[in-house]
C-alpha cells in the first residue's frame, strides 16, 4: 500500500543465547588458545593429553543446530504476540491482525509496516528476549544497502565498496 514503511533490526546474539535441546562437546587443542586464555582459566591443569574438554549448552556459531533452535526459540516467543510464520514461506512472518510482515535472514529482521505503532509493537516483544539495534529508515539489511523513494514508489539496491573490496581481496591486477 501507499502508506507502507521499511524497517531493519538486528538482533544480536540470536544464536548465542538459545539454550540446546542436548548439550554438546568439543574438545579444543590447548596449543589453539592464547596464552593469556590459559592463564586466567588455568587450562593447562585442566587440559587432558594436551586438549580442553568443553561442554557446550547454548547455541554457538558454526553449530548445525543453532539456527533452527534459535528460529524455533522466537516463533514460540511470538506466537502468544500474533506472530506467526508463513506456512509455505519459511522466513516470512505475518501478524494475525496487524498490518506488519517481517523476513527473517539469520539475525537480520526486514519489517514492512503500515503504522509505526505497529513497528514498535514487534520492537517491544522482541525487546522481551533480545538486544536489538533499529535501523528505521530501512537503509541496511542483510548487508544491501537500500534507498526508498515512498513517493514515487521504488527503491534502489546496492552494495557500496563490494566491487572495489572483492578486487582487493582477489589480488586483481587492473589491465
Amino acid at each position: 500500500t501507499d502508506n507502507a514503511r521499511y524497517a531493519c533490526y538486528d538482533v544480536k546474539n540470536f544464536y548465542l543465547g538459545t539454550p540446546l535441546d542436548r548439550y554438546e562437546y568439543m574438545r579444543i587443542p590447548l596449543h589453539l588458545i592464547p596464552q593469556h586464555i590459559i592463564d586466567q582459566y588455568d587450562l593447562t591443569n585442566k587440559a587432558l593429553n594436551g586438549f580442553v574438554y568443553v561442554e557446550i549448552r547454548k547455541g554457538i556459531y558454526g553449530l548445525p543446530q543453532a539456527g533452527m533452535l534459535a528460529n524455533k526459540l522466537l516463533k514460540e516467543r511470538l506466537a502468544p504476540h500474533g506472530y506467526l510464520e508463513v506456512r509455505d514461506t519459511p522466513g516470512l512472518f505475518i501478524h494475525k491482525t496487524r498490518p506488519i510482515m517481517f523476513t527473517l535472514v539469520v539475525d537480520d529482521f526486514g519489517v514492512k509496516y503500515v503504522g509505526k505503532e505497529h513497528a514498535d509493537h514487534l520492537v517491544s516483544v522482541l525487546k522481551r528476549y533480545y538486544t536489538l539495534s533499529e535501523d528505521w529508515t530501512g537503509s541496511l539489511y542483510c548487508g544491501v544497502s537500500l534507498k526508498w523513494n515512498y513517493k514515487e514508489r521504488w527503491v534502489d539496491i546496492s552494495m557500496p565498496g563490494y566491487i572495489k573490496n572483492a578486487l582487493q581481496r582477489y589480488n586483481h591486477e587492473p589491465p
